[in-house]
């Protein structure tokens, strides 16, 4: 196995990786909780539990993964995560200013507290995780070099192909096109039907970043196990709020692509963990 070159985790890097854990870890508990209270504590009222705890799934994920990522010291072996993150806050920042009026400033009280701290984040974030995708590729480039094993044609196009399919579904969310949120599986007002695809398109830039430029699994390993936990959680969330839901067609659609969506995600990982330790344990390189 031919010695990879790899660029270092700043400690700037590190740092907003860590800001990230304590920013969505609590975030994320707290909405997959109790998601049937978000007047009482959120930046605005969730009306469909659902909708909050499936946020709250999102954010769990998002913790473990940039838990993982704050741990890790090679750049290359978090880049997807910055990726995601990158995405996330960009159109969280978007989907606000968008429906600023939804928000609980003035309200008072602890929800109005929220929605500022909610503001704040999101007009920081984007420009810091920003400075740190730059500041890293400034450090070294090696898209291109230094990859362990080349992730099978296979994998990439089942990864990308679901990163796809999510791509569409979050871009059509998240500008509101009514057909599709007329059969969505549960009531989706304006701001909730944005966030949801912002969420959507986050996974979406992560499988088909791995797809089209990453195309080595020890470099996106570290976001399957968060986002199959945020799946996990969605199944739970489903079962836990079930009432939310509308017509059976539907239900059974979205059911149906978070079973598909794991199922990608478990045979991906599967069989290219295998080939991963074949390759860190014989000298011979695996064929892609």
């Amino acid at each position: 196995m031919a010695a990879s070159a790899t660029v270092p985790v700043l400690p700037f890097t590190r740092a907003v990786y860590v800001a990230g854990v304590c920013l969505t870890a609590g975030t994320g508990v707290g909405l997959f909780a109790v998601p049937d209270r978000t007047e009482d504590y959120w930046a605005w009222t969730i009306k469909a539990p659902l909708t909050a705890a499936f946020f709250g799934a999102g954010y769990i994920g998002a913790a473990l993964s940039l838990a993982l990522a704050a741990r890790t010291r090679e750049w290359e072996r978090t880049r997807v995560v910055a990726v995601a993150a990158l995405t996330l806050t960009t159109l969280a920042l978007v989907a606000t200013l968008r429906d600023i009026g939804s928000f609980a400033f003035g309200d008072g009280g602890l929800t109005e507290a929220v929605a500022w701290i909610w503001l704040a984040v999101y007009v920081s974030l984007p420009p810091l995780v920003l400075a740190v995708f730059v500041l890293q590729e400034r450090a070294g480039r090696s898209h291109d070099d230094g990859r362990v094993v080349p992730a099978l044609v296979g994998t990439r196009v089942a990864v990308g192909g679901a990163g796809a399919v999510l791509a569409v579904v979050g871009i059509l969310l998240f500008v509101g096109w009514h057909r599709l949120l007329a059969h969505w599986a549960w009531p989706l007002p304006p701001l909730p039907a944005t966030v949801t695809g912002g969420w959507l398109c986050t996974y979406a830039a992560a499988f088909l970043w791995f797809a089209m430029f990453e195309r080595d699994w020890s470099r996106v390993r570290i976001g399957i196990a968060p986002a199959a936990l945020s799946i996990v959680l969605d199944f739970v969330a489903a079962w836990r709020f079930s009432d939310d839901f509308g017509g059976r067609h539907e239900t059974a659609a979205y059911l149906g692509g978070l079973t598909g969506l794991l199922l990608v995600l478990a045979a991906a990982a599967w069989v290219e963990e295998r080939r991963l330790r074949v390759a860190v344990t014989s000298p011979a390189p695996v064929a892609p």
